[in-house]
């Protein structure tokens, strides 16, 4: 029987990788040989487990810090889905915290590369915020909730 856990870790770990163009043989090269692409692969797959030193070289690898990913699996793990924002309704809400909230989306719309009208916030996106406007996660969500997309990625969308 397959671990849940291991396994949904493993399709953070190929989303991460995968965002960044990666494929299993590069990993391997960029790790001088440190990390085979078959290990890899089984990570991927859930199918083998992972130490915290291979899990710290690939989020290194990939360039995400290891938090990011650890918080992507738990919130998978945990059943949450991802926070998907609209921009414009974003934009509409007259709130400081709306408007420090749309600030810092361009800003990471322009650091991922991304265009269109949502962006998907993570758990460290959230955290960040939610400092920047003195508030609370939960409470962040609550202020910006009319811009809460009501459709977005399944609940196991990842990094990128």
């Amino acid at each position: 029987m397959e671990d849940e856990f291991a396994v949904r870790a493993g399709r953070v770990l190929r989303r991460a990788r995968a965002s960044k163009g990666l494929t299993l043989r590069e990993v391997g090269a960029r790790s001088s040989g440190a990390l085979k692409a078959t290990a890899v692969a089984g990570y991927e797959r859930g199918e083998r487990a992972i130490s915290l030193k291979r899990f710290f070289q690939l989020s290194t690898i990939y360039a995400i810090e290891p938090e990011r990913l650890m918080a992507e699996i738990a919130r998978i793990t945990q059943g949450r889905p991802p926070v998907v924002v609209d921009l414009a309704a974003l934009e509409s809400i007259d709130d400081q915290t709306a408007q420090t909230v749309t600030e810092f989306a361009r800003q990471v719309r322009r650091l991922r590369g991304e265009q269109g009208g949502t962006i998907t916030l993570r758990a460290g996106d959230l955290s960040v915020i939610a400092t920047l406007a003195g508030s609370q996660p939960e409470r962040l969500l609550e202020r910006i909730e009319p811009a809460l997309a009501r459709k977005g990625p399944p609940a196991e969308a990842g990094p990128s």
